[in-house]
């Protein structure tokens, strides 16, 4: 039985713009996770709640908030975010801001067998169906889980949750929760978010707009988001390592050199994001992601850490015959060495050759051994040629 008053005698004012939607007490075996959720692995989109639950368990600390609530229950102030599972047919094209006013939805949604979709607290309502629910916990093979007391069961068995009419209506509030707010998200989760947005007609200015985003964070997660999904579908590649190292892709994205070599508009805001990468530089797409991330076990990326992105990667595109090395060799200490052109290294490389041996003059004596000399003639021979090579042929 729901604990709150009937919504059916809340004032006829609530509504949208800017009022606060419906919020009732649910019994929590009425509330389903989201198999949508943008935070769960690939693998667990889509699926089963079961394994909705276990994924949530193994990524997410599930266990530090369960002894959190053993000792203090569950805190109101902090309602779950839902919506109908299937909102019935008779609901359709009825705005969202009048739903909330009309009477047939008002019982529908205060009816006890209607079943809802928590789009906002996932992490939450896992945690209350693993302490709630024996079955699922054996079910899941979860050995150590707190044991609360009669009390916090009921205090858990019933939550508040505030409703909306449909997905497409909770996305700005996400938005701005998850993408600029408090409660950030990781960066991939982000992007998908922001798909999901998109796929469902959201245009990235709406977006930035709702969010509050004044730094187009939404256009280049939405943009490294597209080149994976172009990955993926173009070459069949496991996209994994690139979405859990996001950040590194990120990066790149922002490199002019790096935009230069995959066919990218300088600025942001002239990509073509639905189609961001030209057919004649697919191939290079696919080098990007194999120098960032490696192929699967057997081809370690170039890069070791994401500075490396900035540092070297980005200095040797600028540069034909330093890609061209780094493509044939996969060594980027080499390739980055002639970024700045063969001169630059070869003079590089004589200051060094002369540091050291004034450094050397110091410990030479008489009675050194003949290796020295041996060592000093191949020296002599080296300059010798690099002479002849600098000296004009005579005609």
């Amino acid at each position: 039985m729901l604990k709150n008053e009937n919504i059916l005698n809340m004032k006829q004012s609530i509504s949208g713009g800017g009022r606060k939607r419906p919020q009732l007490n649910i019994p929590y075996e009425n509330l389903h996770l989201d198999p949508l959720n943008p935070r769960l692995p690939e693998e667990n989109q889509g699926k089963d709640e079961v394994s909705i639950c276990s994924a949530l368990y193994k990524y997410f600390d599930i266990e530090e908030l369960a002894f959190s609530m053993k000792e203090n229950g569950y805190f109101d102030e902090e309602p779950l975010v839902a919506v109908p599972q299937e909102l019935p047919i008779y609901f359709s094209g009825i705005e969202g801001d009048d739903l909330v006013k009309n009477e047939k939805y008002l019982q529908y949604i205060n009816d006890k067998k209607t079943q809802f979709v928590v789009l906002e607290g996932n992490r939450r309502l896992t945690t209350i169906k693993l302490l709630l629910s024996d079955s699922l916990r054996n079910q899941l093979k979860i050995r150590t889980f707190p044991e609360i007391s009669d009390e916090v069961k009921n205090d858990l068995s019933v939550l508040p949750v505030i409703i909306y009419p449909s997905r497409k209506e909770v996305l700005p509030y996400l938005g701005v929760r998850h993408i600029t707010g408090i409660k950030k998200w990781e960066p991939y989760a982000k992007a998908r978010y922001v798909a999901k947005m998109v796929d469902e007609g959201v245009s990235i200015e709406e977006i930035q707009q709702q969010v509050g985003d004044r730094s187009n964070s939404a256009r280049k997660i939405y943009l490294c988001y597209q080149l994976i999904e172009l990955a993926r579908h173009e070459f069949d590649l496991n996209t994994e390592k690139a979405e859990n190292f996001f950040s590194y892709l990120l990066l790149a994205s922002g490199q002019g050199s790096i935009k230069d070599y995959l066919g990218l508009e300088r600025r942001i805001q002239d990509i073509n994001l639905e189609n961001p990468v030209p057919k004649n530089k697919l191939q290079n797409l696919r080098n990007i992601f194999s120098w960032l991330f490696g192929e699967e076990k057997a081809i370690l990326p170039v890069i070791k850490e994401s500075r490396d992105i900035t540092d070297k990667l980005a200095p040797v595109l600028r540069n034909q015959d330093a890609t061209n090395i780094l493509i044939s060799t996969r060594d980027l200490k080499d390739a980055y060495e002639i970024s700045d052109g063969a001169e630059t290294l070869v003079i590089q490389n004589l200051i060094k050759a002369n540091t050291l041996l004034r450094k050397s003059l110091g410990h030479i004596s008489s009675s050194d051994s003949d290796r020295i000399k041996e060592e000093l003639e191949n020296l002599s021979n080296t300059i010798s040629n690099i002479h002849k090579l600098l000296t004009p042929k005579s005609e």
